[in-house]
């Protein structure tokens, strides 16, 4: 096998969730098939007023996705720009305790020098008289005595003329520190300056968010509720998530042709993203967009937007594309039938065909698709099937 993944790991109840994985994977299987596209009886007058508010959400929401990918464009550029600006933010903070600790050197040198002079003109000032008679009583001639006070002066001359280089030398340690606080203090301004600005971004999002929440609820309320919306075979989520599931599928099949098939749990993958706050769990659950009971084929994991995401495992890109209701996602083989998912990124940063290894980003988080708020969608296909990835993390 081309692919390597972290050693086998049996962990204590690794049987008992292989026979959970299987429970939850026949309920995979037997959840709804895709709904065709909403039908409507021309000759029934009130299927036609239904017909018209379909279209009519129809065109309000491509305003609102319309919208909502502008502003996705505006959070990609902002990323761009905090990426550079906290480089070079972090680059210049490191430059700048380094001439603090410099400066602090060259300060202590300086007082250190200043000490020792001073030490020794006292020292020069305490022999006085005293030392001069007992040199001239002890001398053999005239320039022995001369000696004496040649030797006091330059004494004191070398330890001036150390002073000012030590001086000398921390006021241009001082001047470069200030020139590199004043930079630092510069990008630190810069780099608040645009958080702010995509705050502002985000909070703009929130807001297109809530206009499509709303369009959604219209919907299903002039519809007379999800069951009879449901009998018109009108069923945005499942059809949206089905197609791109079955894409997936399809993908992860013919890139693991011939693999062996690895156990559920057989191996350990990593964390996709820093955090470890799962927000929406594998399973049936209440969809947070349409609030009706759909199965969810992966795990939520909450993080910053422009968070890094990074593969699961070593392996190779099967695909990388905006996927409907997924966003942009990432598909990933990794050997032994196992593949990984990774959706509502915000860009990535690898193409179709990369090797990849364990823990290489892929891309950032964001918010594209159907969400409500950046986070990483992340799936473990076995076989090309969706499994539940806590059971490999």
């Amino acid at each position: 096998m081309y692919l390597k993944l972290t050693d086998r790991v049996r962990k204590p109840g690794r049987l008992a969730a292989s026979v959970l994985a299987l429970m939850l994977s026949l309920a995979t299987a037997a959840q709804a098939a895709p709904s065709p596209a909403p039908t409507f009886d021309p000759s029934n007058p009130e299927d036609a007023k239904l017909k018209a508010v379909f279209q009519r959400f129809d065109a309000r929401r491509d305003v609102v996705e319309g919208s909502l990918e502008a502003v996705q464009r505006q959070l990609v550029d902002i990323e761009n720009r905090l990426v550079t600006l906290r480089a070079a933010l972090a680059k210049s903070e490191a430059e700048l305790t380094k001439r603090h600790a410099q400066l602090t050197a060259a300060i202590a040198k300086l007082n250190a020098q200043k000490l020792l002079l001073k030490d020794s003109a006292a020292t020069i000032y305490m022999r006085g008289p005293f030392s001069y008679i007992d040199a001239i009583l002890n001398a053999e001639d005239i320039s022995s005595l001369m000696r004496v006070d040649v030797y006091s002066q330059s004494v004191l001359g070398d330890f001036i003329r150390i002073l000012q280089e030590v001086k000398d030398l921390k006021a241009r340690v001082q001047k470069l520190y200030n020139a590199v606080r004043a930079h630092t203090i510069d990008l630190r301004k810069q780099t608040a300056e645009v958080e702010a600005q995509e705050a502002k971004i985000m909070q703009r999002q929130q807001q297109f968010f809530a206009q499509r929440q709303q369009l959604i609820n219209g919907l299903v309320a002039d519809f007379g509720g999800l069951a009879a919306l449901k009998k018109h075979g009108f069923d945005i989520i499942i059809r949206a998530y089905a197609g791109t599931s079955n894409r997936i599928t399809a993908e992860l099949t013919e890139a693991q042709d011939k693999q062996d098939v690895a156990k559920t749990g057989e191996y350990v993958l990593q964390w996709p993203v820093e955090s470890h706050r799962i927000t929406s769990r594998y399973g049936w659950r209440i969809h947070p967009l349409w609030g009706y009971r759909s199965f969810h084929t992966g795990i939520d994991i909450g993080a910053p937007y422009g968070s890094p995401i990074t593969a699961a495992a070593d392996g190779v890109i099967v695909d990388v594309a905006y996927m409907g209701a997924y966003g942009l996602a990432v598909i990933i083989d990794h050997g032994h039938s196992i593949g990984t998912v990774y959706a509502h990124m915000s860009r990535t940063i690898v193409q179709k065909g990369d090797v990849v290894t364990a823990g290489q980003e892929i891309g950032k988080v964001g918010c594209t698709g159907w969400c409500t708020g950046p986070h990483i969608h992340f799936e473990v296909r076995l076989g090309s099937k969706a499994e539940n990835p806590v059971f490999w993390l």
